[in-house]
């Protein structure tokens, strides 16, 4: 049955999830397209289901997410607040705008993000802690967060988490916070597929808009039950290790989405 590949494959994601303390957008939408592309499925919003696909399982891991942070108090709603009301914009219209980019562009636009946040983690180009208070540049800040993120398929921690820790907030915080604006990106950049989808010749059977449903479920399914292997393995491994092992990994995903 397909629904096995994409529960085993959601095995394999909440490994690396949990390994790597992301939402997963990263790791699904590569895995997904090459996944598909076994399959024998063949369209030219491939791409454009994947990303729309993978925001639709990461709304369910960053409810989750953003549940557990805040009962601990590490959800910053003060910056919460003014990212979400640009994120929300960003999100929706970044999906809508990505369905006129053609699959092979937007495919290398996805390589050249992640190639740059690989650079980002192995070069460690961290920016000094400021003391901001949230404004309006934070709901511009979180316009563009929502437009990348929703053209990527990520959850967008890979932008708020080092723009929260420059601003001045500790890790746990920043990913608090983080995780509850993946919700917000998850939420209306889905939505924005699924209507910008309606009625396209060009996606799969069982699909919703760009979203396919059975891909979103088996995903999501297999990732609940592994994501803890990958926690319980992160904390045997150092730190300085287990972020060049994250850096390489990215950099290998930028590799395929731009040469193969």
């Amino acid at each position: 049955m397909e629904i096995l590949v994409y529960i085993i494959l959601g095995l394999f994601v909440g490994i690396l999830g949990g390994l790597f303390g992301i939402g997963g957008g990263v790791i699904i939408v590569p895995a997904l397209l090459f996944t598909l592309t076994c399959l024998g499925y063949e369209s030219a919003f491939l791409i454009h289901i994947c990303v729309a696909t993978s925001l639709g399982t990461i709304f369910f891991t960053a409810f989750a997410s953003a549940f557990a942070h805040n009962k601990k108090g590490s959800v910053a709603w003060n910056f919460w607040r003014k990212l979400s009301i640009g994120i929300a914009l960003g999100s929706f219209l970044g999906s809508v705008l990505s369905v006129s980019i053609e699959a092979s562009t937007l495919k290398i636009i996805i390589g050249i993000s992640y190639l740059l946040i690989a650079l980002q983690i192995l070069l460690n180009a961290d920016l000094q802690a400021k003391n901001v208070k949230p404004s309006f540049k934070t709901i511009l800040y979180g316009t563009g967060t929502g437009a990348a993120s929703s053209m990527l398929g990520i959850g967008g921690g890979s932008f708020t988490v080092p723009y929260l820790n420059y601003a001045g907030l500790k890790m746990v915080n920043s990913v608090g916070t983080a995780s509850a604006c993946g919700v917000i990106i998850s939420f209306f950049a889905s939505l924005g597929f699924v209507l910008t989808g309606l009625g396209e010749s060009g996606t799969l059977q069982k699909s919703v808009g760009f979203i396919y449903w059975p891909a979103l479920l088996g995903i999501s399914l297999g990732s609940l039950f592994s994501v803890q292997a990958g926690v319980l393995l992160a904390h045997k491994i150092s730190e300085k290790l287990l972020k060049a092992l994250f850096g390489i990994f990215i950099l290998s995903i930028s590799y395929y989405m731009l040469f193969i």
